[in-house]
């Protein structure tokens, strides 16, 4: 082998867009169906096996408002940094933000499935705790469809403004 000869020749490789798209409707919808079958679902397996019927603790509920309030601050500082002021974000903490978004977003769809599966499996039960689960399940399901907006709007705020963009290409 010698020095002179040609390097080898990759194919051409597509070049990669650059970009990420905001999460559409298809994801969350998909990932709320699973919840809310897996939430319908639970009590009935639950009872049929003899098992402890399963609830929604206040704790939940909680977590899932302090979600929200944590993304949807998150939110607001990324827009109010990026859009109002106009200072850049580093690229870590777009990248860290955005994702977090889409996390906060996917999993809060789950969360709000599966509460509306809970609330709809109390329906016509009656015994100990059936109302209270209902008010729990009511409670989550807001919580996670607010963390569900949050998400979406973290996401939102990550968008780069077009006036900006000249300078990144």
């Amino acid at each position: 082998m010698t020095r002179d000869q040609p390097p080898l020749v990759e194919p051409d490789e597509p070049e990669p867009s650059g970009h990420i798209e905001p999460t559409g409707p298809g994801p969350l919808v998909v990932l709320g169906s699973i919840g809310l079958v897996a939430g319908w679902a639970a009590r009935g397996i639950a009872i049929r096996n003899g098992s402890p019927t399963p609830v929604i603790s206040w704790t939940a509920v909680a977590v899932v408002w302090f979600v929200m309030a944590v993304t949807a601050g998150t939110a607001y500082l990324t827009w109010r940094t990026v859009h109002r002021e106009r200072r850049r974000l580093t690229a870590q903490q777009g990248v860290r933000r955005l994702a977090l978004g889409k996390t906060i977003d996917r999993l809060a769809a789950l969360a709000l499935g599966g509460s509306i599966g809970m609330l709809i499996s109390t329906i016509g039960a009656s015994g100990n705790g059936a109302d209270v689960l209902a008010l729990r399940a009511i409670a989550a399901a807001v919580g996670a469809a607010a963390a569900v907006a949050a998400g979406l709007l973290l996401e939102h705020a990550c968008r780069v403004p077009p006036a900006a963009r000249g300078d990144l290409r």
